[in-house]
């Protein structure tokens, strides 16, 4: 999904499988992490980065990383040993956008409906699917 060429690939030394993260000159950040709670945390932290980029307020990067980790929770947890969840982070002039796909698992609808009220709050487009979720934040200069 990386749209440049030129990209450089770096990975998290001590952690399983060297969880990579990939980004490119075209504005995209793609990170893959084990599908566990513990992982998280280098998604909130690659996000965090990304918006470092664009001109959004803390309240609104820290609203974006409670909708990726209520996002995520769809996936994590639902994982086995070799399952992981991938984000990948596009960012341009109108919108910062994040994907995120991994196993598919079945939740509660009282749950899931709670989940999806907090995303849908916090972003401006939310898309959801088996196995793939779909967040978007319009960008105000």
């Amino acid at each position: 999904m990386i749209a440049s060429s030129r990209r450089s690939t770096a990975g998290f030394a001590g952690f399983p499988g060297n969880v990579p993260a990939v980004v490119s000159e075209s504005g995209e950040v793609s990170l893959t992490i084990p599908a566990k709670p513990g992982y998280l945390v280098l998604a909130r932290l690659t996000l965090s980065a990304v918006c470092r980029l664009t001109p959004l307020e803390p309240a609104e990067v820290a609203d974006l990383k409670l909708a990726v980790t209520e996002a995520a929770s769809d996936f994590v947890e639902a994982g086995g040993e070799e399952d992981t969840v991938a984000f990948d982070f596009r960012l341009d002039r109108e919108r910062l956008a994040i994907e995120l796909s991994g196993p598919a698992r079945r939740i509660p609808a009282e749950d899931q409906e709670l989940s999806r009220a907090i995303i849908e709050a916090t972003v401006d487009q939310a898309d959801f699917s088996d196995g793939r979720t779909l967040l978007a934040k319009r960008l105000e200069a």
